[in-house]
This record gives C-alpha cells, sequence and structure tokens, in this order.
C-alpha cells in the first residue's frame, strides 16, 4: 500500500503504531469467518458432525484470510481512525476539503473540489 494517497496526499499511518487497529479487525474478521464456517458446517451435516473434514478449509481459511482481507482492514481501521479523530488542517491538500470549519469558525463543514490556490 502506498505512504500517501496519490489524490490528495493524505498521510495514511498518522501515528506510529497506527497500524495495529486493522490488525485487530483483520484478525477479527478471519476468525469470525472461520467460526461461520465451524457453524455451518455443524448446522448442515447435523446427524453426522464431520470436524476432521473441515479443518483442511479452515486451516486454509486461517492462513490466506488475513492476506487476501489485508487491504479491507487498512482501508476500515483509516475510517475509524478518521471518525474519531478528524483530518486536522495541513494534512490533505487544501484543494480537497475544508477542514472542521465549525470547530474554528462556528459554520457548518463544506466539501469542495477547487481551491483559491488553484491556476
Amino acid at each position: 500500500m502506498v505512504d500517501r494517497c496519490p489524490e490528495c496526499s493524505f498521510l495514511f499511518e498518522r501515528l506510529e503504531g497506527h497500524w495495529i487497529g486493522a490488525i485487530a479487525i483483520n484478525t477479527v474478521a478471519v476468525i469470525g469467518l472461520m467460526l461461520v464456517l465451524l457453524v455451518g458446517t455443524m448446522i448442515f451435516t447435523y446427524p453426522e458432525l464431520v470436524p476432521l473434514q473441515l479443518v483442511p478449509v479452515l486451516v486454509i481459511v486461517g492462513a490466506l484470510g488475513p492476506i487476501v482481507f489485508y487491504p479491507a482492514s487498512k482501508t476500515l481501521w483509516t475510517a475509524v481512525d478518521l471518525l474519531m479523530r478528524p483530518l486536522k488542517k495541513g494534512e490533505v491538500d487544501p484543494r480537497y476539503v475544508v477542514v472542521d470549519p465549525e470547530r474554528d469558525t462556528g459554520k457548518s463543514s463544506t466539501w469542495r473540489n477547487e481551491s483559491k490556490w488553484d491556476d
């Protein structure tokens, strides 16, 4: 994954250790998927539970799931981080957003695609 957004120059890793949250989301999602597979298999094969046939599938999901889901977990964690800690001035290219003017001026925030600095 790139360090900055190619469009607005947003720095994805805003603090040291930022991606620990993404790793947590990734872990919870993969373990949740494995649990759904296990319970679903047990429900559909109820009279004859065959957990040994499910072990290879769970091992594959447990090994490949985190790799496949990692980009999505980083994106989700960045969104959660932005909800918890809104953008500050200078974190993105000013052409793309007015950063929380309600906090600074008491007016509602507006998003825009143009800038007074455009040529």
